[in-house]
C-alpha cells in the first residue's frame, strides 16, 4: 500500500503536469499544424529528449537510484558523499555531451530522419531548431540528478512537477514570442525548451535545500560505485529506453513517407503518453527505489508482495485507458486538434494512429513495472536483452512497411502500421521480461493470483467499454457540432466510462480506492532530521 500511496501522488502531480502539457500540444498543433514546421520541431525535440534518457531520469536513475539507496541504508552522511561524487563526474560528461551536439547537428538529424538529407527546407530548418532545444539537455539531466536524490529520501512529489515548469515556458512563449516580437512559432516553440530546463533546475535546487541536503563537487574518481553506475548506464538506457528508441525507428521510417508523417507519430504519442505516464512511470519512480531499499535489506518477501501489488495494480488501469483511448481516439482528436492549422484530415490520421500505439498499452505498461524490478536486483542485462529484441522487431517491421506500402497501395495510411509495429515490439519486450523475471527467481511472483486479477480486469474493462459504445450509438458524435457542445459530448462520455470503470475495480476488489484515500489523508511527509553536520557537505554555492 505505501507503494500505491506515493504512486498516487506522483500521479496527482504529474497528471497537473500533464494537463499543462495537454494544453501545450493543443497551442502546438494550433500554431504549427502538421507539415513542415511541426516535422522539424518535433525531431529538434527528439534529439534532447532522447539523451535524457541516457544521462537524466531514465537510465542514470535506475544505475543510481538502488546504489544511493543502500548507501542511505547505512547512513544519510555515506548516500551524500555517493551522491556529490556522482554529480562531480556527471556534468562535465553532460556539457561535453551538449557542445558536442549543438556542433554536430547536422550529423544527428541525418541520422534521426535519414529521409530528409535530400529534402534542404525541411533539414536545414531541423538543425536550426535542434541547436536551440539540445542545450536542454544539460538542464534536465542536472534536475534530474536532483530529483533521483529527493525520490531516494522519500520527497517524491517535487519532481513530479518538474514537467510543468517545461509545459509552462512553451505555452508563454507561444502565446508572446510570435505575436508580441514576430517570432516564427517554431522558433518560439523551440527557445521554450531550454528556458524551461532553467526554471525546472531552479526548482529542484529549492527542493534539494528544503530537504536539508547540500551536495559539493567532489572528486572521488576511485569510488567503489561510480564504476557500477557507468557500467549499468548503458544497459540501462535500453532496458528503460525501448520506447523512446523505438520512436526514432518511427521517426526514421516516417521520415521516408511524406509530409506531416512524424507529425502524427508525435500527436499520437503525446496522447498516449499521458496514461503511461499518470500509470506506469509513476509506479515505477516509486517501485525503483522502495524494492532496492528491501532488497537491499534482504526483504525479499516484502519485496515479492510490493511488485505483486504494483504490478496488478498497474494493469487494471492499463486496460481501462487501452480500451477508453481505442472507443474515443477519433471524437478525441476531432475535438481537441482540428482548429487552427491542423486541417480534419490530419486529426483524423493522428486519431488512427494512436489508436495504433495503444493497442500496445498495456505492454508498455507492464515493462515499466518489470523493468525496475531487474534493476533492484541489480540485473540491468536482462531488460536490456528483452529490448534489443523488441527494437529489432520495430525495426524490421517499419523497414517491411516503408519498401511493401507504395507497392501494395497503402502509402497514404502506412503510418498506421509503423505505430502497430512499436506495439508489437512492447509486447514482445513484455513477453520477455515476464518469463525471464520468473525463470531467474528475481522475484516470487504470485502468478496465480494474477491470473484471477486479470479475468476481474477483462470484466470490468468490457464493461466500460460496453457503457462507451452504447452512449456512442444513442447520441453519436456529430462533426458539425460547435466546439462547447463537442466538449461536453466528449466529457460527459468519458465521465460515465471512467465512473464504470472506478466502480467495477472497486466492486472486482483490484483496488481498495477508499483505503488509497484514507492513506493519502493521514500521511506523513518523510523529512531529513539528522544533524547538519552529519547530513550536509558545504560546497561553493550550495544546492
Amino acid at each position: 500500500m505505501a507503494i500505491l500511496k506515493n504512486s498516487v501522488i506522483v500521479a496527482f502531480w504529474t497528471m497537473a503536469s500533464r494537463g499543462l502539457g495537454f494544453a501545450r500540444d493543443l497551442l502546438i498543433a494550433n500554431k504549427l499544424g502538421a507539415g513542415v514546421a511541426s516535422d522539424a520541431f518535433f525531431i529538434a525535440l527528439m534529439l534532447p529528449n532522447l539523451l535524457r534518457r541516457l544521462f537524466g531520469e531514465g537510465a542514470f536513475n535506475v544505475a543510481f537510484v538502488p546504489i544511493l539507496a543502500r548507501h542511505k541504508a547505512r547512513s544519510n552522511e555515506e548516500a551524500i558523499v555517493f551522491a556529490s561524487a556522482t554529480l562531480s563526474w556527471l556534468l562535465p560528461i553532460v556539457s561535453v555531451v551538449t557542445v558536442l551536439g549543438i556542433i554536430f547537428m547536422p550529423v544527428l538529424v541525418s541520422i534521426l530522419a535519414s529521409g530528409w538529407v535530400g529534402q534542404p527546407e525541411k533539414f536545414d530548418l531541423a538543425v536550426e531548431l535542434g541547436r536551440i532545444t539540445f542545450p536542454y539537455l544539460g538542464l534536465i539531466t542536472f534536475a534530474a540528478f536532483l530529483g533521483a536524490v529527493c525520490n531516494t529520501f522519500g520527497q517524491f512529489a517535487a519532481y513530479a512537477m518538474v514537467p510543468a515548469f517545461l509545459n509552462l515556458s512553451i505555452l508563454l512563449c507561444l502565446f508572446a514570442l510570435p505575436e508580441g516580437l514576430g517570432f516564427p512559432p517554431e522558433d518560439a516553440a523551440a527557445l521554450a525548451i531550454p528556458l524551461g530546463g532553467l526554471a525546472q533546475c531552479a526548482y529542484m535546487w529549492w527542493a534539494v535545500k528544503k530537504l536539508g541536503l547540500k551536495l559539493q563537487f567532489m572528486w572521488l574518481p576511485k569510488h567503489v560505485d561510480l564504476k557500477k553506475v557507468l557500467q549499468r548506464m548503458g544497459p540501462a538506457a535500453v532496458g528503460v529506453g525501448v520506447l523512446q528508441l523505438s520512436l526514432i525507428v518511427d521517426n526514421t521510417a516516417a521520415s521516408y513517407l511524406g509530409e506531416g508523417i512524424i507529425s502524427y507519430l508525435q500527436y499520437a504519442n503525446r496522447f498516449y503518453q499521458l496514461p503511461l505516464a499518470l500509470i506506469g512511470i509513476a509506479v515505477a519512480t516509486v517501485l525503483l527505489p522502495h524494492l532496492s531499499v528491501l532488497l537491499g535489506e534482504g526483504n525479499k518477501a516484502g519485496a515479492t508482495k510490493s511488485f505483486t501489488d504494483a504490478l496488478a495494480g498497474c494493469l487494471a488501469l492499463a486496460l481501462g485507458s487501452c480500451v477508453g483511448l481505442l472507443l474515443l481516439a477519433p471524437e478525441m482528436m476531432l475535438t481537441l486538434l482540428k482548429h487552427g492549422e491542423m486541417s480534419d484530415f490530419a486529426a483524423q490520421a493522428v486519431a488512427w494512429t494512436m489508436m495504433g500505439y495503444v493497442i500496445g498499452l498495456p505492454a508498455y505498461i507492464l515493462t515499466k513495472v518489470t523493468a525496475p524490478a531487474f534493476f533492484a536486483a541489480e540485473d540491468p542485462l536482462s531488460p536490456v536483452k528483452a529490448g534489443a529484441y523488441a527494437l529489432l522487431l520495430n525495426g524490421a517491421l517499419n523497414a517491411l512497411i516503408v519498401l511493401y506500402a507504395a507497392k501494395l497501395g497503402y502509402g497514404d495510411v502506412a503510418f498506421v502500421g509503423i505505430a502497430i509495429a512499436t506495439a508489437a515490439g512492447g509486447y514482445l519486450n513484455a513477453y520477455l521480461q515476464w518469463r525471464w523475471l520468473n525463470q531467474k527467481g528475481v522475484l516470487a511472483i504470485d502468478t496465480p493470483r494474477l491470473g484471477r486479477d486479470v479475468l476481474k480486469m477483462l470484466a470490468v474493462a468490457l464493461a466500460m467499454g460496453g457503457a462507451i459504445v452504447t452512449l456512442k450509438y444513442v447520441l453519436p458524435y456529430q462533426v458539425e457540432w460547435n466546439l462547447l457542445v463537442r466538449v461536453l459530448w466528449l466529457g460527459g462520455v468519458m465521465a460515465v466510462g471512467g465512473a464504470v470503470f472506478v466502480a467495477g475495480i472497486e466492486l472486482s476488489g483490484l483496488l481498495n480506492l477508499r483505503q488509497v484515500v484514507r492513506d493519502m489523508r493521514h500521511r506523513k511527509k518523510m523529512r531529513v532530521t539528522a544533524k547538519k553536520t552529519s547530513e550536509t557537505v558545504d560546497l561553493r554555492g550550495d544546492f
